[in-house]
Order: structure tokens, then C-alpha cells, then sequence
């Protein structure tokens, strides 16, 4: 079997010789969905910020049953970040805690990238709910706010990722998740995927392959 490659630094997928078409490639195309409205240096902190959570729920993750896990967590990142990058931090890992306060009866996937020979995408966490046999998907954000074009775009990549897990024959549930962090709020937001989200991202695909073509003259 051919092994998947996710280069993170340009974000890009390899399969063998081949470079797989992200699926945030094919949204922002799609949205027209873009940065450049933004100083640069409120996406750098952003980004940084971002980055910090991901890292800490990550190994909380991966250590859910080391005893004082979070307290020692934060405790290595005090010293090398700022107080308002800790505080997210401390309250997405206490959000964790309580979500999956019966641990026994989870199994985490942690930014596993995934794919169908084509498309490629990492979802930040899919978790197993043991009790149902069911997987369920999440992504964390960071954002100050989520409003109708972030919505939008949010819901068009929790749906091809939706649909990748579907092809790789995960029992996947169609309620997923964003796992808010702010400075005012930790929130969790339910996001059901419908047969219309899923006809818009497969609207969304055949658009980029499309211009795809007409760009090779095929």
C-alpha cells in the first residue's frame, strides 16, 4: 500500500509521485476565501495561537492517563509563551478533560492526514465513542468569532473530511464538532453534515477539477 505524505510546511500531499489536491485548496477556491484583509501580523499571532492549542490538546491527548497531565502541560508552557496563548491553552485542556472525563471509553486519532487517491485532508482530532462504535470528527478553532463566511467555510471542510473517513470505511457520525477557544469562551459547536453540505463539497470538488482542466487545455 502506498504511503500518504503530508509535507507541513507548504501543506502538501504526496502519494508516491503524486501530489494529492488539498482540501482546503479546493474550499478557497470555491469561497474565494482569503487573508489578505488582515495585517500581517494579526494572522501571524493567530496562527501562533492556534499552533499552541493544537500542540497542548494534542499531548493531552496522548497522555490522557498520566497523572497531572495538564498541570504538568502547562506548566512547561508558561515559560515560553505569552499569558494570553497560555490562557487559551488552559482552557481548551480543561474543555478536554471534562468532554472525555470517562477516558476509558475513547480511542483518539490525532491529525491523522487522510485520503481518496485524489484529495487529501487532516482533520485535527476523530475520536472513537466506544460505547456506540462510532467515530466521531473535530476541529479546533481559535477564532475571536465565527461569522457567516468562517461558518461556511468551517462546515465545507468538516464535510470533506466527512466524506474522505466515509471512503475509508470508517463508521463515521454525521454530527460533528468545533471546538471553540477564545478569550471570552470555550464552546463546543455542533455541525450535523446533510446531503446538502455534502452536495455542495462534491459541487466545490468538480469546480477546482474543472478549472483544473480547462487550465491544461484537456
Amino acid at each position: 500500500m502506498s504511503k500518504l505524505i503530508f509535507k507541513k510546511e507548504t501543506h502538501q500531499y504526496f502519494l508516491e509521485d503524486k501530489e494529492l489536491i488539498s482540501v482546503s485548496r479546493i474550499i478557497d477556491n470555491y469561497l474565494g476565501f482569503g487573508y489578505s484583509h488582515i495585517s500581517p501580523e494579526v494572522l501571524k499571532n493567530a496562527s501562533v495561537r492556534g499552533k499552541w492549542v493544537h500542540k497542548l490538546n494534542e499531548l493531552y491527548l496522548q497522555n490522557i492517563n498520566q497523572e497531572n497531565i495538564i498541570n504538568n502541560l502547562l506548566k512547561k508552557l508558561k515559560p515560553v509563551t505569552n499569558n494570553i496563548n497560555y490562557s487559551y491553552c488552559k482552557k481548551s485542556l480543561i474543555f478536554l478533560k471534562e468532554k472525555f472525563k470517562d477516558k476509558n471509553n475513547y480511542e483518539f486519532i490525532i491529525e491523522k492526514p487522510i485520503n481518496d487517491n485524489l484529495i487529501a485532508g487532516t482533520p485535527d482530532l476523530v475520536y472513537l465513542d466506544k460505547k456506540e462504535n462510532k467515530y466521531y470528527l473535530v476541529d479546533y478553532k481559535t477564532y475571536a468569532c465565527i461569522d457567516e463566511d468562517k461558518l461556511k467555510r468551517i462546515k465545507l471542510q468538516l464535510t470533506a473530511y466527512y466524506c474522505l473517513l466515509f471512503k475509508n470505511q470508517r463508521d463515521i457520525s454525521n454530527i460533528t464538532y468545533i471546538y471553540l477557544t477564545n478569550k471570552n469562551i470555550q464552546k463546543e459547536i455542533v455541525i450535523e453534515i446533510t446531503e446538502e453540505l455534502i452536495d455542495e463539497w462534491l459541487i466545490a470538488k468538480a469546480d477546482y477539477l474543472f478549472k483544473g482542466e480547462n487550465k491544461n487545455g484537456i
